[in-house]
C-alpha cells in the first residue's frame, strides 16, 4: 500500500446499530476508511460495483440475500475484493461455506476491536503480495524456472481432513526426492500448533519455525542453516514449536516468507500442511508447485476432497497444480478408487498402500519406513511418487534407477534401525 493511502471498506448488514457500531470502530484507525453501507446482500453487490472497496465486512445472515451469495456474486466480478465474513455463528459448516463463496476470513459476533483491525489489515496485505496464478503450459510446465530465478520447487502434502496421514507421507517423500536427486531437499512442518514431524523422523531441535517466523526480514542461508534440523538421510527439518501456545504465534505471512526463503535455497522443499482452509494453509498452497493431496477411502475424507476442490478452482489453481493420491489404500472398504474417479471426474495419480502396523512400529522405533524398509510396499509407493514429482530434475549419477529398482540403502539407519524412537523423550 502506498504512502497516505487508506484501506477502502464497505459495510454491509442489515441491522443499523450493527453498521453504525463498525463504522465508530474503524474511525479513529488512520489507514482505514470507510466508504460505504450496505444493508443487504444486493445493496452491497452494487455498491461494490460503484465504490470498489478493498475489503468487505459481510453479515452472513441477511433477509433478501445471504451474504454467502452476496459474495460468490462480488467475487465473480471483482475476485481482487477481500471479503470478510461476519455471523454470530462459528460452526465449521459456515466456515467452509464463506471459504467456497470466496471468503478470506470468517469472524464470530460480536467482534473485538483488535480482532478487526487485525483482520482488515490481513486480508489487505494477502491481496498485495499473493503471488499471481502461474500458466504452466505457457510457462513451460511444472518445473520450469520463474521470473528468470533459479527457484526451487514447493510441494505441498495436504488433506482437507485430518488423520490420513499427510506427515508420515510427506517425511517419507521428502527422503525419497532426497535419495532420488541427491538434491537439496528441505521439510517443513507447516502445522506450527500440532506438528508430528519432530516424532517420525525421531528429531530434537532447541530452534523451530518460530525461530524464522520471529526474524522474517533476516531471512538467509546462514540463518535458515542454523535453525533447521538435520536429518540422518541429509534431509534438513523445520520443525514445528514443541507447544501449541508458541505454534499459535505463526501467522500465514510468516509461513509466506519462510518458504519463499527456502525455495531460494533449496531444491526441493516438501511442506506438511494442516488440514485447513484457514490462511496459514492456503499461504503453502498458493506458493506451492505441485499439492499431493492425500486421499483415503472413507465418504467423509471424500466429501471433504470435494469441498477442497471446489475451493482450489476458486482460488484459480490449475488442475494440474493439484495431484490426488490415495493413501492406505485397500480393498476392505467398500469403496474403490475408481470409485472416486467417476464422482469427481478427477484421476488418482498414485496410490499407497495400507501399511498402518509397519509404519507405527518404525516410528515408535523412530526410522521412516523408507529407510528402514526400503523394499516395503509403502516405500515402493512413496518412491514412484517422488520419481514423478522430480522427473524433470534428477540429477545424474543420483541413487536408485529411474526406470526400476530401489535406492540403495545409505548409512547405517538404513541397515539397523536406530533405538528409542520417540520413547527416547522419556528416558530420564
Amino acid at each position: 500500500m502506498a504512502e497516505g493511502e487508506k484501506i477502502r471498506v464497505l459495510i454491509v448488514d442489515d441491522i443499523v446499530d450493527t453498521r453504525e457500531q463498525l463504522e465508530k470502530l474503524l474511525f479513529f484507525e488512520k489507514d482505514i476508511e470507510v466508504v460505504g453501507k450496505a444493508s443487504s446482500g444486493r445493496e452491497a453487490i452494487t455498491m461494490a460495483g460503484q465504490l470498489h472497496p478493498n475489503v468487505i465486512l459481510m453479515d452472513i445472515n441477511m433477509p433478501d440475500m445471504d451474504g454467502i451469495a452476496a459474495t460468490e456474486a462480488i467475487m465473480n466480478k471483482d475476485p481482487a475484493i477481500q471479503v470478510i465474513i461476519m455471523s454470530v455463528q462459528g460452526e465449521t459448516d459456515y466456515l467452509r461455506r464463506a471459504m467456497l463463496a470466496g471468503a478470506r476470513e470468517f469472524l464470530t459476533k460480536p467482534i473485538s476491536a483488535d480482532d478487526l483491525y487485525k483482520s482488515i489489515r490481513h486480508v489487505h496485505k494477502l491481496a498485495a503480495t499473493r503471488p499471481k496464478t502461474i500458466n504452466l503450459a505457457e510457462s513451460g510446465g511444472i518445473n520450469a524456472p520463474q521470473r528468470g530465478v533459479e527457484l526451487g520447487q514447493i510441494i505441498a502434502v495436504f488433506s482437507p481432513k485430518g488423520g490420513v496421514g499427510t506427515s508420515v507421507v510427506a517425511a517419507n517423500l521428502a527422503i525419497a526426492i532426497r535419495q532420488l536427486t541427491s538434491k537439496k531437499v528441505a521439510l517443513v512442518d507447516a502445522n506450527a500448533i500440532f506438528g508430528d514431524l519432530a516424532v517420525i523422523l525421531n528429531l530434537r531441535s532447541d530452534k523451530t519455525i518460530i525461530d524464522l517466523a520471529q526474524r522474517t526480514d533476516e531471512l538467509d542461508e546462514e540463518l535458515l542453516e542454523d535453525v533447521l534440523a538435520t536429518h540422518t538421510s541429509q534431509v534438513k527439518v523445520l520443525l514445528a514449536p514443541p507447544d501449541p501456545q508458541r505454534g499459535e504465534l505463526v501467522n500465514a505471512e510468516h509461513v509466506r516468507a519462510i518458504l519463499e526463503a527456502l525455495r531460494r535455497s533449496f531444491d526441493f522443499v516438501i511442506v506438511d500442511t494442516p488440514a485447513s482452509f484457514q490462511d496459514r494453509s492456503l499461504a503453502s498452497l498458493d506458493l506451492a508447485t505441485r499439492i499431493v493431496t492425500l486421499i483415503t477411502l472413507e465418504m467423509h475424507c471424500i466429501r471433504d476432497l470435494t469441498l477442497f476442490l471446489e475451493v482450489a478452482d476458486l482460488l484459480g489453481y490449475p488442475q494440474e497444480k493439484t495431484m490426488l493420491v490415495l493413501n492406505k489404500a485397500t480393498n476392505r472398504t467398500g469403496i474403490k478408487a475408481e470409485d472416486i474417479e467417476k464422482s469427481l471426474q478427477r484421476k488418482v495419480s498414485y496410490q499407497i498402500g495400507d501399511a498402518g502396523h509397519d509404519v507405527t512400529f518404525w516410528i515408535n522405533q523412530g526410522v521412516p519406513l523408507i529407510i528402514s524398509k526400503p523394499n516395503h510396499q509403502f516405500s515402493r509407493d512413496i518412491l514412484n511418487l517422488a520419481r514423478d514429482l522430480t522427473a524433470a530434475t534428477r540429477a545424474p549419477g543420483a541413487k536408485g534407477n529411474p526406470g526400476k529398482g530401489l535406492p540403495e540403502k545409505t548409512g547405517k539407519a538404513a541397515e539397523k534401525p536406530a533405538q528409542g524412537g520417540f520413547f527416547r523423550f522419556f528416558k530420564r
